[in-house]
């Protein structure tokens, strides 16, 4: 395994993106008031391409309720032809599955909301209220859902998780190396402006270009390894 962080005096890759590194990275938008949303009972729509950090949120969408036996995590990307959710709501625990308790305080956590069918849609629609006291309904883009009336069940509730600015990027990337000097924050904007400002590709094109100035020995990142990188 390559081990280039250490000639920048790091134990482990400082631009990982794994889901278990740097779990509080959490940037443009208000994770309490979320939280609070839900605990107050409304739907909502978390609207977000790929990297601007629907992943983070749900993971403390679960930290807060998942202890309680209230939440049901659901990706509408799986095989089944239907969405059985009695059977969700009565599996949640050895109690619920032993006397087929239905709850009507539970929190339904939708990912890959755009392969919603019509029918769960219409399903999921009329259990909000009884048995959900909130839906969460995660994806790029809440025009491709397949609900009737979506609009008035969330109402103004739509989480947009938008382009962060310069200033966030270079706080994302100081935020795991520090002040160290192979990256400028001039470099930093460079290199997120080339990664389509998406703070999942910045790290990981940051990896990219200190990896090429570690093998070649060099101190500070310049515009011949951006050039090198991204062409």
């Amino acid at each position: 395994m390559e081990i280039w962080f250490r000639e920048l005096g790091f134990w482990s890759n400082p631009f990982s993106i794994k889901p278990s590194a740097f779990d509080d990275e959490i940037y443009g938008y208000d994770v309490d008031l979320i939280l609070t949303k839900i605990e107050n009972g409304s739907a909502l729509f978390i609207e977000g391409d790929y990297g601007k950090g629907k992943t983070s949120i749900l993971k403390k969408i679960i930290q807060r309720f998942g202890g309680e036996n209230k939440l049901i995590y659901y990706s509408c990307n799986r095989t089944e032809s239907a969405i059985d959710l009695d059977k969700l709501i009565k599996g949640r625990t050895f109690f619920t599955k032993l006397f087929g308790k239905m709850d009507n305080d539970l929190i339904f956590l939708l990912d890959e909301a755009q392969d919603l069918t019509e029918t769960d849609a219409r399903l999921i629609k009329s259990y909000f209220g009884n048995y959900f006291k909130s839906v969460v309904f995660v994806s790029s883009d809440p025009k491709v859902v397949k609900i009737d009336g979506l609009k008035e069940m969330i109402g103004e509730n739509i989480i947009k998780l938008g382009k962060l600015d310069e200033n966030v990027a270079i706080d994302i990337v100081r935020k795991r190396i520090g002040n160290i000097d192979i990256l400028s924050n001039e470099v930093i904007k460079e290199i997120f402006k080339k990664s389509d400002f998406n703070p999942r590709h910045l790290l990981q094109n940051c990896e990219k270009v200190c990896k090429l100035a570690v093998r070649r020995g060099d101190l500070k990142i310049t515009k011949e390894h951006l050039k090198e990188v991204f062409g």
